[in-house]
Order: C-alpha cells, then structure tokens, then sequence
C-alpha cells in the first residue's frame, strides 16, 4: 500500500512521516557562564539595594558594571533567584485625573509635600521638600518635630538661590502645594507674591493632584527610611542629608530615562 492512501486513510498529513525534532540554534541557547557572571551582580545590586525593582538593578548593572542585559533576562533572573519585589496591586482613584504635574523644563514648577518619619519609640518627625517637577531633584528640605510657615519660606528662599541666584521673572515659576496650614499661612502667601512665584494649591482631598510628590514620599520612604536605623531624632538627622543626596546623583529615575535626576539636570542645563 502506498504511504498517500496510508495517509489518507489515518487522515493525517504526509509531512508528519519525515517530522525530525530539533533543538533551538546555538544562538539561543543559555549559556550558563554568562547567566552566572550576571546573576553576580545582580545579586550585588540587590544585596546593597533591596528595595530596588528589575528596572533600576537593569540600569545600574549598565551604568556602573558596563552590563547590557535585556529586561527579560534580567526578570528571569530576579525571578528564579527571589530577588523580585513583593506586588502590592493598585487602587482605581475615586475621581478622574487628566492633569499633568510634571513639566517640560527646569526651574518652571516646584512641588512640595510634608510627610512624617515615626521614629521606633513612637516618636514623629515632619519632613517636607521642594522637588523640581522636571528633573525630579530635591532642591531643599528641612526635618523636624514640628513644622510652620516660615520653615518652608526659608526652604524656598534657599532653593531660589540654588537655582536662580536672584528672584525669578514673573510668572516663570510655579509653587504646588496640597492645603496643609502651613502652605495656606498668610505671611507666606504674601511672601510668594513678593517673589514673583504663582501659588497653586491642589483641590481638596485630591493627593493625585500633587501625585509626584505622593509618589516621592513613597519611594524615600521604602528605598531609605525603612532600611535605616530609627533610633533617634539624632541618627535620623545625621542619615537625612546622605538619603537626599543619595536619590539625587545616584537612584535611576525610570521618568528620566533610567538617569539619577542630577544626571538628568546637567543635561538639561547643557543642552
């Protein structure tokens, strides 16, 4: 009997007869030295920065190994070696948002926030920023047990002269803040007027409104205050200037392009 009415008969295709298995070309295949040396360092990474994501161990194997690695090699990785971070999920906000809060250009909208740093015998400290809503940066901060209005008009006094060096033009720059007292202080609305800086207050029980330093807080929190020693308002003071510099010239910033928002500033200002 042929093999056609053979295969006519079972109703299978002739191909299935000359069907040879064949394994994946030497270009794909794993190789296990190189998987090793990368899995080296990213568990480097991962031991001196815990609280960090596939994205930001991708960039900084890159940027300080000189290792190229593709985001799914880098997700297998983390994955079989438990080096992911644990997904929280997300929450529906209960009110649309269609504004944006970052901006094109430096120096154009600041935004500042206060959150509190609970010691571990109970104890809270207030601190609150200026971030820069393009490049990211923390340009001046203050911590303490309480917080007023003239502590964040001389937190901005010393960012204008960080940035400016002298009073911005008028309408060049924007201040956000939520309606916390001492954002809403009398002598300090009158002071931005003074300084040619727009008040903008968000709407009221609308933190996405303010979402980058929301945001912010968040990743201050995880990435420095949670890994620290909460001993005291002293050791929190000593540790306060090295977390801030640290996020700015060294934590890649995934809106900026993988880049430290220092990194991302000297490109601004140079181009």
């Amino acid at each position: 009997m042929s093999q056609n009415r053979i295969h006519r008969l079972f109703g299978v295709s002739k191909g299935t007869s000359y069907y040879q298995k064949r394994g994946y070309p030497k270009s794909r295949e794993q190789s296990p030295t190189k998987d090793e040396s990368a899995l080296a360092v990213l568990k480097e990474i991962s031991r001196k920065r815990p609280t960090y994501g596939c994205p930001r161990v991708r960039a900084i194997a890159k940027r300080d190994f000189g290792l190229s690695l593709t985001s799914h090699k880098v997700y297998r990785l983390m994955k079989g070696n438990g080096l992911l971070l644990r997904n929280k999920g997300t929450r529906n906000p209960p009110r649309e948002h269609t504004g944006k809060v970052c901006v094109p250009n430096s120096n154009t909208r600041w935004a500042s926030d206060l959150t509190q740093i609970r010691l571990w015998d109970g104890t809270r400290l207030r601190f609150t920023y200026i971030l820069d809503c393009c490049d990211r940066s923390i340009i001046s901060y203050r911590l303490g047990r309480y917080m007023w209005a003239v502590d964040v008009e001389q937190m901005l006094q010393e960012a204008l002269l960080k940035r400016f060096g002298q009073l911005p033009a008028p309408h060049e720059l924007e201040f956000l803040h939520d309606n916390g007292p001492e954002y809403l202080e009398h002598a300090l609305q009158k002071q931005l007027k003074e300084w040619n800086i727009k008040n903008c207050n968000t709407p009221t029980y609308s933190p996405q409104s303010n979402g980058m330093c929301e945001a912010f807080n968040g990743t201050f929190k995880r990435d420095y205050v949670y890994q620290a020693c909460l001993d005291s308002e002293e050791e929190v003071r000593k540790m306060i200037h090295e977390w801030v510099k640290d996020y700015n010239t060294f934590a890649p910033h995934s809106a900026l392009g993988m880049k430290s928002p220092a990194e991302y500033f000297n490109l601004k200002f140079a181009a």
